[in-house]
Formats: C-alpha cells, structure tokens, sequence
C-alpha cells in the first residue's frame, strides 16, 4: 500500500500539472481560433469607427482590442499601451501568455505589402480553465483512491496468502520441539520458498525423530539385553565372595567386559554405526552363545544341545549374532520348555542358525506379530530387536516352526551381492 500510494502521488503530481497545462493550452488554441475568425472581419486601413462596427455585430465571437503600429490601443478595453504580448505580435509574431488571465496577440498585416499595421488582441478568463482542471483533477483522484482500495484488497489477498502458510509452518513445527513430527501438507502452497522451507522442515523432523525413536529403542534394548546378564554377575560375585573363588571372580569380569561389548554394540545399532563389510564364523557364534547360557539353563534344569559342524563364514558382525542368539535363547528358556537346540547349518547363498524348543508358539496365523515391539507377555522387545540386529546385516529372522518353536537366523556368504537376499 505504501508502495502505491507512493507511486501514485510521484506520478501524479507531475500528471495533475500536465493536464493544467494541456487545458491552458487548449484554451489558447481555441482563444487563437476566435482571433483568426475576428481578424477576418477587420479592414485595413485600421479606423476606429469600423472596428466600433464590427465589434457591435450580433456575430463578433468576443470582445477585443486593436493596436497601433506605434503600441498604442486603437479600440477596446485593454491596456493602452502594448503588453508583452502585443509588442511580440508587432513584431510578427503571434503571442499568448496565460499569467492572471488567456491573452492572444495576432498580428493585422496589410495584404498589399504584407507589413504589420497593428495588432488584435483577445482575453478570456482563467476561471473556465481552472474549472476544467479541477474536474480532471477530481477524476484524476477518484481514479487514484480506486487503485489504492483495489491495492489494498489485492495486498489485503496477497498478505493472507503469503502469511498463512508461514503461520501454518510455525505452528506445525512448534511440534517438533514436543517430540511430534511435522506433517507434510497435503496441498502446497504455491509458494517456492515456503514450500521448499516446509520440505526441509518435515525431512528435518523426521530425522529428528527417527533419531529420538532409535535413542528410545536403545534404551528399551539396553535395559532388556542387560537384565539377565546383570543378574547373573551379581550371582557369580556374591557365590565368589563367600567362597573366595578367584575363577569365578575371573568369569564375572568376564561376564562384565561382554556387558560391556553388549552395549557398545547396542549403542552403535542405535547410531547407525555398525561396519557393514565385516564377516563371522556362525560355528563360532553358536558354541559361544552356548557356553554362556549352559550354566543357566542346568541352574532351572533344563538343556542346551549344539550342531555345528561346518565351518560357515557369513556377512555380519559376530557381536550382533551373539546378541540375536542371546535373545533366542534366553527366550526359549522363560518361555519355552524341554531340550533347547542350537544348531549351525550352511544353506544357499549363506549359513543359517535354528535355535529350537519343546514349547508350542502362538498360532500359525500370527507368527510375524512375535516380531513387533511390546506384542503378548512372552515375547516383549527381545525378537523385535533380535530381527532388527539382523536386518541391520543384511540377514533374515524368521519363526519357521511354531510347534514345536524353532527361529532361524540366515546370513549371506560374504560373495553374495546387497540384493541376494
């Protein structure tokens, strides 16, 4: 609006000026019409009782003024002396001036010698151009007024949509702040940068919360993947403080460096820092996790048997395999019953470990639901995880017998591409 009115009034100004002007001047044009039409009727030599004639005619267009070669007024009611413009006129030339009121000067020559022998001078009022110019200026400010009204409902339109999807964008990403992600709208606004600016806001939310949600997962896993061995050390040290038993003190530390390799690689997962190219011996894996969990098992009376014979190397980090094995077993012995079997076997494209049971799953029809965080008392977040861990290396896990429970974890052999599986 500022703009506007500013324009307006810049060019206004000199437009109201200019209109004056080109009234004026068709007010002399007019003025030096009627003087050719007086001029006319005048006969020369000039005589004064002529001009009283002619200017008594019924169609003499308006009073005049006759000069002398000399300056002198001759007839009329002007001056009676030669202005500026009838000095100029005796000169040769037509003049007009518009200083307090329209003055025309024509020159009367003699058409035999063609010399000057007087002057006809002509007035009229200003009042009638100044009326003209006033009602141009009236029109040249209603004219004005409109286009201000109309800028203003345009800018009044153009504030409203520049604003509103700011607003928008500031209410929605004040939601980031309470942990909410910022939802993509569904129909852009139009403009460029707004909508390139709610772009990079909703991808920056979604990271943010992909990080909140990994942050929230890790410890969720921690405090899961730790709860058993954290009680398992206590025992071991309270058993080796009353028997004074440096091996098992020995163990405990052991059992602790794991925790302590447990959540380094917990964190990692969560930060998305887990080497992708590294390789593991599932043989290896399989005996290890058996050697710590069967202690634990004899303690409830129960199992654990091991198969794994072959000598398979795979893709994958062998801290998240142990991990993934930890889970299985760990779920079979809350949750299952009988013999729990762990056996190492190599498979097309890769190896493969089954951790089996005596126990009897869910139904058949939901065996992918064992799979989500918090589903049922049996299973909480330990699969869910475990089938993140083994995502995350580009490997499978999977429920392939409910009855008896056996999950098998499959890996990729090392040579096989990103898209093998």
């Amino acid at each position: 609006m500022g703009v506007s009115a500013l324009i307006l009034f810049v060019l206004g100004v000199p437009f109201a000026i200019a209109v004056h002007r080109s009234i004026l001047g068709s007010e002399v044009v007019e003025l030096q019409s009627t003087a050719a039409r007086t001029l006319s009727e005048i006969l020369v030599p000039l005589d004064p009782v002529e001009l009283a004639a002619v200017s008594g005619e019924s169609d003499t267009p308006t009073p005049f003024s006759v000069y002398g070669p000399d300056g002198v007024r001759l007839f009329g009611d002007g001056p009676p002396t030669a202005d500026s413009a009838v000095r100029r006129a005796l000169a040769g030339n037509p003049a007009s001036t518009t200083d307090g009121e329209i003055v025309v000067a024509t020159p009367i020559t003699d058409d035999s010698k063609e010399r000057v022998v007087g002057v006809l001078r002509l007035t009229e009022s200003l009042v009638g151009a100044n009326h003209r110019s006033r009602v141009a200026w009236l029109e040249m400010a209603a004219t004005g007024l409109a286009a201000l009204v109309l800028g203003w409902l345009i800018a009044k339109r153009l504030a409203h949509r520049l604003s509103q999807p700011v607003i928008d964008l500031a209410t929605a990403a004040a939601r980031i702040g309470d942990s909410g992600a910022l939802v993509r709208a569904a129909m852009p606004s139009g403009i460029y940068e707004i909508d390139t600016l709610a772009t990079v806001l909703a991808d920056t939310s979604e990271r943010i919360n992909e990080a909140l949600a990994r942050e929230r997962r890790f410890s969720a896993d921690v405090s899961h993947q730790l709860r058993t061995p954290i009680t398992a050390v206590r025992l071991r040290l309270e058993a080796a403080q009353a028997q004074d038993d440096l091996d098992m003190i020995g163990s405990a530390l052991d059992d602790l460096r794991r925790l302590e390799q447990t959540v380094d690689h917990l964190l990692a997962m969560a930060r998305d820092a887990v080497p992708t190219t590294s390789t593991a011996r599932l043989d290896q894996a399989a005996r290890h996790a058996v050697n710590q969990w069967t202690s634990r098992a004899a303690a409830i009376g129960r199992a654990i048997t091991i198969t794994a014979a072959e000598q398979v190397t795979t893709r994958g980090s062998i801290a998240s395999i142990e991990q993934i094995l930890d889970v299985l077993i760990d779920n079979a012995l809350h949750h299952g019953r009988g013999t729990i079997s762990v056996t190492e076997r190599r498979v097309v494209g890769g190896g493969a470990i089954d951790v089996g049971d005596e126990g009897t799953l869910i139904a058949a029809a939901d065996r992918e639901l064992i799979f989500e965080r918090g589903h049922g008392d049996r299973h909480g977040i330990g699969l869910a995880l475990a089938r993140s861990m083994a995502e995350a290396e580009g490997g499978r896990l999977i429920l392939t017998r409910h009855d008896p429970t056996n999950f098998t974890l499959i890996l990729l052999d090392p040579a096989e591409n990103d898209g093998a599986h």
